[in-house]
């Protein structure tokens, strides 16, 4: 497995290259955000974001080999944080050195990591209009993902990517997902209210905090390494030709 500063610096040699530029925030642990915005472009700030459960190898990986073989678009803004839990990437764990899950601390904020991140989004001109998010569910027998979207007009992207996803992976029919049904094979529609009432995720955070389009993709943690990583790249460049598209 790649340490910290190796899956950091392939990462940075690829967002170089493409312009984009880089913000180290937080205090203990530094958690790298890389943008890239397009003067008057006047289009939804799209943000990618993986690692924030670090024992999930798959999405930062997927990220990787999509930045090796891909380019972000231009003419589109660009945010993406390919490791928002370094400290749990490097003990292989979900949570971070302290203990705790950084995808159910968005409310709480009892983290370093979490507070960085929020304070950095309410410094910015322009708020997130899509996110799009990378994990891993080591239960899964097949791709899912979940749709949240508090913009109130826009398109559904989710065929778009389950049909991209279909060519790599299969993808999840059997329900109830943690206690979600599924309103088609890989997708389940959420609502902008969290789980656990107090475990706010990253997504439930940023959908209640601006009119936003949220995806996270699951990736079947029960099929092989490779076959996950490739689910999440077909995953990320369905959603990314869909949003060119439409944007």
């Amino acid at each position: 497995p790649m340490f910290v500063s190796e899956y950091l610096t392939r990462i940075a040699e690829c967002l170089r290259r493409q312009d984009f530029s880089l913000e180290s925030i937080g205090e203990a642990e530094r958690i790298c955000i890389w943008s890239r915005r397009a003067p008057g472009s006047g289009g939804p700030v799209i943000f990618v974001s993986t690692g924030i459960h670090g024992d999930e190898r798959s999405g930062p990986e997927a990220l990787l080999q999509f930045l090796e073989n891909s380019a972000f678009a231009p003419g589109v803004d660009w945010v993406i944080a390919p490791l928002l839990n370094p400290s749990g990437f490097r003990q292989g764990t979900r949570s971070n050195a302290e203990g705790i899950d950084l995808n159910r601390d968005f409310l709480r904020c009892q983290c370093r990591e979490t507070k960085a991140l929020i304070d950095w989004w309410r410094a910015q001109e322009r708020p997130c209009r899509v996110h799009l998010s990378l994990h891993d569910d080591w239960e899964a027998e097949g791709f899912y993902l979940y749709e949240i979207d508090t913009t109130g007009f826009s398109q559904s992207l989710s065929a778009k990517i389950l049909a991209a996803v279909e060519r790599v992976s299969p993808l999840q029919s059997n329900g109830p997902v943690d206690g979600h049904i599924l309103a088609a094979p890989g997708l389940i529609i959420h609502e902008p209210v969290a789980d656990e009432p107090e475990g706010w995720p990253e997504a439930i955070w940023l959908t209640r905090t601006w009119p936003v389009r949220s995806y996270t993709f699951e990736a079947p943690g029960r099929l092989p390494s490779e076959v996950r990583v490739k689910s999440l790249v077909a995953a990320l460049e369905g959603a990314l030709k869909s949003l060119i598209c439409v944007s």
